[in-house]
């Protein structure tokens, strides 16, 4: 049927002349069944209908969308004229546009404001430059008085006592202190001044000790912060002045200059776009440049903010560098803290007294926090550290190296401290009132400089070489030297206030020679092979 439609009529099965159409339905006068008498053709006259319906629609849409644009640019044009006035001080320096209204153009993003000031050209003459030359350097003192210059207002910086006080806030510190109190209140109510006040006074002098250390230590710190961040901003860009194009600060620019900018700059300041091509800027450091970046940004520990892979070598070194070196000092605190409290508990429970007294704990712990996170998380990174598997966010932060060496190390300063203990005064003949008091000296100077060798051989926890690129770590080499220096204070000067007594050079021999003899130990322990978790 369809073939016999298109060979004599040219009625297609779709989209057939409306003329085919028409000349069909005039054929089809009369069918046997009525509902089959048009369904090969199609309404005529609603399609006409519609059509003249939607040419409708369109014309007045047109004149809808006309109107309206008639009726914007007449409001445009109505609001164009500006009631703004110069103030009096900048129309006497002869400029014709103040800073705050600069400000409302730029940051406001203010179209509007820009075409009543006659757009960039006429911000530029009331600003009192041109886009070929740029301002004059013999008004640059007028302008400064005028706009300002181009600088945010810094806070402050934070002095000396700021991080002393920060310092005494120690939950620890605070406790130590009520014990001085008690101490003092105690021994002078039993003992009498000043023969009561030593331990009190000794645990004050300790404190006092800690606290302005670690302010040092945290206001170097806030000093070196701060000279970087100075470097970061000596930004320095290219500027038209006087008709020539010149390097200047970031700091010396002033509203009128002609900043030309190429890919990589930094953009100095708010301003206005003048001429150029496919510019793009790049805001991700201040605001992010999209809602997934956004999201990143807030989830993450470390940003990067520049796209060079160097960098993000560079970051990854740091990383491990500071996870490793917070594991060198837990291992090395948990040594100290294991021994000392081994030393202690059976010294009083087999023989009624304790060798290492109040305050010599306190200046352990001062070894063993202050100066030795000091010295052992000031370590820098080295490229070994990059061939190191990562450690997993499930992984054992304490491994099964760290356990070796805390293991063997303290089995061996507590094997020297009891044999002190047990056979100290047979071995140095030490008889008399002062036995017991030479020997307790004895034992606390051994202890110290067994932490003070144990802290070298902390530098590695793997490496038998502990002494590569010590020099070039100041810091380390001068915590170790305080260290060395103050307990010959404490043990030759500062008897008294911690129940020290001073020692022959024989004794000091043998109290260096006994931590000396840890670093052997420490090098063998580490070639014992260990599981990596």
């Amino acid at each position: 049927m369809e073939n016999y439609f298109t060979e004599n009529f040219e009625v297609q099965a779709k989209n057939s002349s409306e003329e085919a159409l028409q000349r069909w339905r005039k054929l089809c006068w009369l069918v046997k069944n009525k509902k089959r008498r048009f369904r090969f053709t199609a309404n005529l006259s609603k399609r006409f209908e519609a059509e003249a319906i939607r040419r409708s629609n369109q014309e007045k849409l047109r004149v809808a969308v006309l109107v309206s644009k008639a009726a914007l640019q007449f409001i445009q044009g109505l609001s164009l004229s500006s009631d703004y006035i110069v103030p009096q001080d900048v129309k006497e320096a002869g400029f014709q546009i103040c800073a705050e209204e600069l400000g409302s153009i730029v940051e406001g993003h203010d179209v509007k404001k820009l075409k009543i000031h006659d757009g960039v050209e006429g911000i530029a003459e009331k600003l009192g430059t041109t886009i070929t030359k740029g301002i004059s350097t013999s008004e640059i003192d007028r302008r400064q008085r005028v706009y300002g210059v181009n600088r945010f207002t810094e806070t402050p910086p934070k002095g000396f006592w700021f991080f002393v006080w920060e310092a005494v806030q120690d939950t620890t510190l605070m406790i130590l202190g009520i014990c001085a109190f008690v101490s003092l209140l105690v021994g002078i109510v039993t003992e009498g001044w000043p023969k009561g006040a030593h331990d009190g006074l000794g645990i004050v002098a300790s404190i006092l000790l800690v606290v302005f250390v670690t302010a040092t230590s945290d206001y170097k710190q806030s000093l070196q912060f701060r000279d970087l961040d100075k470097e970061k901003k000596k930004i320095v860009m290219q500027v038209t002045r006087n008709g020539l194009r010149q390097k200047l600060s970031i700091y010396d620019l002033l509203p009128g200059d002609i900043v030309h900018l190429s890919i990589g700059d930094q953009v100095p300041a708010d301003g206005l776009f003048m001429s150029g091509y496919s510019l793009l800027i790049n805001e991700s450091s201040l605001t992010g440049e999209s809602e997934p970046v956004n999201v990143a940004k807030e989830s993450a520990d470390v940003i990067i903010l520049d796209d060079n892979f160097s960098t993000i070598v560079t970051v990854g070194k740091w990383g491990r560098s500071v996870y490793v070196n917070i594991q060198k000092f837990v291992q090395f605190q948990l040594t100290v803290n294991v021994v000392a409290l081994v030393v202690n508990f059976t010294s009083a429970c087999l023989t009624g007294n304790a060798p290492l007294t109040a305050v010599q704990l306190l200046w352990v712990n001062m070894i063993m926090d202050t100066l030795g996170a000091l010295a052992l998380a000031t370590e820098p990174p080295t490229d070994d550290l990059m061939k190191r598997a990562p450690v997993g966010r499930k992984g054992n932060f304490i491994s099964n190296v760290m356990w070796r060496n805390i293991t063997g190390q303290s089995l061996y300063q507590f094997v020297v401290i009891w044999y002190l203990q047990t056979q100290g005064k047979e071995a140095f003949r030490l008889d008399g009132p002062d036995s017991d008091l030479i020997l307790n000296t004895l034992i606390f100077n051994s202890f110290v400089f067994c932490q003070v060798f144990n802290e070298i051989s902390s530098r590695e926890m793997e490496k038998v070489n502990v002494f590569d690129g010590i020099l070039k770590n100041y810091v380390f080499v001068a915590v170790l030297s305080c260290t060395a220096i103050f307990q010959i204070i404490i043990i030759e000067f500062l008897g008294t206030f911690a129940s020290t007594t001073p020692l022959t050079w024989q004794q000091w021999f043998v109290s260096i020679a006994f931590g000396f003899l840890g670093m052997p130990i420490a090098a063998i322990l580490k070639m014992v092979p260990v599981g990596s978790s």
